[in-house]
């Protein structure tokens, strides 16, 4: 689920596809590598749950274990399955409330979360309570599960928003580096993170793009 938060130190990201620009509007520290092309994901092998998949309008849960260890769960509905990728939805009735975030979340709205069990983020389209898009989310996450009552996956810290003018606005960096200078961040888990800022950077209007693919399988 998005949990809406405070941020202190943003990077944006302005774009025109296929060109990209950027500009700095903090003082965050560019991680190496990250601007750097990748190869596009492959299709996961398919896999079968032994107890089958759920079916699509059922309630799902969405669990996230935080950084800490500590867990948080958000009663959602499942709207789409397939081989590796579970598609849950999570009502938004005050929206943002009083949290800010970088576009207005008006009150009725709600978000589908995207949980693809091999890749390191998840990603959440917002509409409004008429089914108009607001914005994209995308989280660095790692240990991403899918069964048939639940998604799970660990918390990487590091969220990007995409405005509906295509710029890319980074959260929480100030709160990774915290972490890590406490040694709090395994070394696996940087890496997942890497490869998630790699990932969002080089593709994210690609998976953005695959997501609307996949939303209209599930909702003619």
């Amino acid at each position: 689920m998005i949990e809406f938060i405070a941020f202190s130190r943003l990077m944006v990201r302005t774009a025109t596809w296929p060109c990209f620009s950027y500009r700095m509007v903090s003082n965050c520290i560019r991680p190496p590598g990250i601007w750097e092309m990748v190869e596009p994901e492959h299709t996961p092998p398919v896999r079968r749950d032994a107890t089958g998949p759920a079916a699509a309008g059922t309630p799902i849960l969405e669990r996230k274990q935080k950084p800490d260890g500590s867990w948080r769960e958000y009663a959602c509905t499942l709207v789409h399955r397939a081989p590796g990728l579970a598609v849950v939805r999570f009502p938004l009735p005050a929206g943002a409330g009083a949290f800010a975030t970088p576009v207005p979340v008006p009150a009725g709205s709600w978000s589908d979360g995207y949980f693809w069990e091999r890749r390191p983020y998840t990603l959440y389209r917002l509409r409004d309570a008429a089914g108009v898009p607001i914005a994209h989310r995308f989280d660095a996450a790692t240990a991403i599960r899918v069964t048939p009552d639940a998604v799970s996956y660990r918390d990487l810290v590091l969220d990007w928003w995409v405005l509906p003018g295509g710029a890319l606005v980074e959260e929480d960096r100030d709160e990774l580096e915290a972490l890590e200078a406490a040694g709090a961040i395994a070394l696996l888990d940087r890496a997942a993170i890497t490869e998630a800022e790699r990932a969002i950077y080089s593709r994210y209007r690609h998976i953005i793009d695959e997501a609307a693919r996949i939303e209209r399988t599930f909702e003619r």
